[in-house]
């Protein structure tokens, strides 16, 4: 995208927020509110999804990384959850 139309989209934006900010009615304010909400709704969707697309373009040895990384963290949170051996009058005895 040009720097110009980028500028172009920022000047829309500006007028747009001052048109809201010192000439909306406050009868319409409520439904300015929704529309508003419901744009960046869809807008925060949209991104999502781009990242959700970018994320799988990683190469494999990331995910598999993360696999890796969560199946660590679970075995050395399983094993501090041992209880420590408890000696039986087998093993006493033989000592």
């Amino acid at each position: 995208m040009e720097r110009s139309s980028k500028m172009v989209y920022l000047i829309i934006g500006i007028l747009i927020l001052f048109f809201y900010i010192f000439a909306v009615p406050s009868s319409i304010k409520g439904t300015v509110n929704a529309v508003t909400m419901v744009l960046l709704i869809v807008a925060l969707i949209i991104l999502f999804g781009l990242g959700i697309f970018k994320i799988f373009q990683l190469p494999a040895e990331y995910f598999v990384g993360f696999g890796l990384s969560v199946v660590t963290v679970l075995a050395l949170r399983d094993i501090n959850r041992l209880k420590p051996p408890t000696k039986s009058k087998k093993n006493f005895d033989e000592e």
